[in-house]
């Protein structure tokens, strides 16, 4: 079980890890942005963004998302006074300066016309440069907003990544200073100053200072609940990690104490029964229990040879076999006598070669599928009913309803940013989703018949007569696929095990030659993009080409 566990748990971490591929590799090592208003609503702005790039590139893009009643006007880029070529796509705007592995720096210049909203007792600055939808980070990131003249400042504040950030300068000017930006942020901001400022600008007739300081004070408050809610979840995390460690504990131990129990129990009920366990299944039913519910067209051989070895199929030749009696013990038998007797060889008389001209046949091939399927589930359903496992326990209980519980406060440390709480609370939800899907005890039947069969698993047999259980054995290797025919061996030259290992080869090269004709595979792909969330619908990112 701890292999299974550890083999689970690497399996879920690979799929949990992002992959993401860029087509360049660049660094936004440092970006400033200079918002100047003017007098008539209209924002002058220039962006100075310093890149990184490793290896070849093309330019760099800008997309500017411009809010509701807005528009974005006159773009232009340069670089140490050099103008550079600008292609607009929708709002993205492509820059053209290509290089390899150098370190650039951008000037970018636009105006928002209309940017400056104006109402009766002041007139706010309220944008976003860039939102969610950005796919690169800014290393550095600052934002100056310029008045038209020296001027106080009524209110100003940054909302997500631009919270607690700015700072009023003596002429008015506000700063915010927001330092490494990830990518997918969302980073408003807001200034407020008197409305005389703005003479030329259409005004409204509406006050606006009052709401925008109740907006703020509701933004400060919520920050406040937030750092009280972070400090008493970052007390909580470590006596919550303790409980879950030791639900962990409890799962595992009582998972291995249970497993030494029922060894234990299997091991008493064995002495002197240590034979292959013939009596207690069919043979594809072992084997599908021993090889962790997989059956291949080698177990299809196996079983069609233990129908041989009863007596009823004969076999006439390597290539030739005979129903002889329909009578079957197991119902898996019986739909192996209707897939390739009735189906496929369409008498009593099946050819190897029958299976390949059958399966060539495109209608065929979905009914060959299906047969195939059929004879599985039939396998399946016999080893179900045999209760060698304990599906419903106490131990799976608990670990499903720790799922939801580990998951809750993974979620719950990531909203409150308590990475080192987060990383771990991960390790237990995966830890508890794979116990989960493992956890399913054997029995002390289950447990003898495995240990039983375990031998016979891996090891090579050397009979050289016809010794009870000899021959089910082989042919349970043989439906693992593990025993080959090798004539230098003279242990199998002159019994039944070397027709069943020549007879095994013949089956399995004819079921092979058949699947060639039946496999069928699919793939697809899906992609999504996401667009502006700024203020308004504001916003926009930065990136290379």
């Amino acid at each position: 079980m701890m292999k299974k566990l550890i083999g689970w748990m690497l399996a879920l971490l690979v799929f949990f890890i992002p992959l993401q591929a860029a087509a360049v590799e660049l660094t936004i090592e440092d970006t400033k942005i200079n918002a100047d208003l003017k007098k008539n609503g209209d924002v002058h702005v220039t962006e100075v963004h310093t890149y990184t790039f490793e290896g070849d590139f093309n330019g760099i893009t800008r997309t500017l998302l411009p809010k509701e009643g807005t528009s974005i006007t006159n773009v232009q880029a340069e670089e140490n006074g050099q103008e550079l070529r600008i292609e607009q796509e929708d709002h993205t705007y492509k820059v053209f300066r290509d290089g390899d592995n150098e370190t650039i720096t951008i000037d970018l210049s636009y105006t928002i016309q209309d940017g400056v909203e104006v109402f009766t007792d002041v007139a706010q600055f309220y944008y976003a440069f860039f939102d969610k939808s950005n796919e690169s980070d800014y290393e550095q990131m600052s934002i100056t907003v310029t008045p038209p003249e020296k001027a106080e400042v009524s209110t100003a504040y940054g909302e997500d990544a631009a919270f607690q950030t700015e700072t009023i300068q003596d002429d008015g000017d506000v700063l915010f200073d927001m330092g490494y930006v990830s990518s997918g942020t969302n980073g408003n901001i807001r200034v407020a100053y008197p409305a005389d400022l703005f003479p030329e600008a259409e005004a409204s007739d509406t006050a606006m200072l009052s709401s925008i300081q109740n907006q703020k004070e509701e933004l400060d408050e919520k920050a406040a609940a937030r750092q009280e809610a972070v400090t008493n979840w970052k007390s909580a995390a470590p006596f919550l990690l303790t409980l879950t460690a030791a639900a962990a504990i409890l799962l595992l131990g009582t998972a291995l104490v249970n497993r030494s129990a029922v060894r234990q129990e299997a091991q008493r009920q064995n002495v002197g029964n240590g034979f292959f366990p013939t009596e207690e299944m069919s043979l594809p039913a072992l084997i599908y229990f021993t090889n962790h519910g997989q059956l291949t067209h080698s177990a299809v051989t196996a079983s069609l040879l233990h129908m041989i070895e009863k007596g009823s199929i004969r076999q006439h030749s390597e290539q030739e076999f005979e129903l002889v009696s329909r009578e079957t013990d197991e119902a898996h038998e019986q739909q192996l006598i209707t897939w390739l007797f009735d189906d496929i060889a369409e008498g009593n008389l099946l050819h190897v070669d029958d299976l390949e001209a059958y399966a060539e046949e495109e209608k065929n091939q979905e009914r060959y599928r299906l047969a195939f399927q059929k004879w599985k589930e039939i396998v399946r359903w016999e080893y179900q009913s045999l209760k060698l496992r304990k599906e419903n326990t106490w131990q799976r209980g608990t670990a499903l309803g720790m799922i939801f519980v580990s998951l809750a406060l993974t979620f719950i440390f990531g909203y409150y940013t308590l990475l080192l709480s987060m990383s771990v609370m991960i390790g237990f939800s995966l830890f508890f989703i794979i116990y989960a899907i493992v956890y399913r005890p054997l029995t002390s039947r289950g447990c003898r018949v495995r240990e039983q069969a375990e031998p016979y698993k891996t090891g090579r047999l050397q009979t050289e007569g016809e010794d009870e259980g000899s021959v089910p054995a082989l042919l349970y290797q043989i439906g693992f696929g593990k025993q080959k025919w090798q004539t230098e061996d003279p242990s199998f030259s002159t019994n039944q095990a070397a027709l069943f290992l020549i007879l095994a080869a013949t089956l399995d090269s004819g079921f092979d030659r058949a699947d060639t004709h039946t496999a069928v595979s699919a793939a697809s792909t899906s992609g999504t993009s996401g667009g502006g969330a700024g203020v308004g619908g504001g916003g926009g990112g930065s990136g290379g080409f």
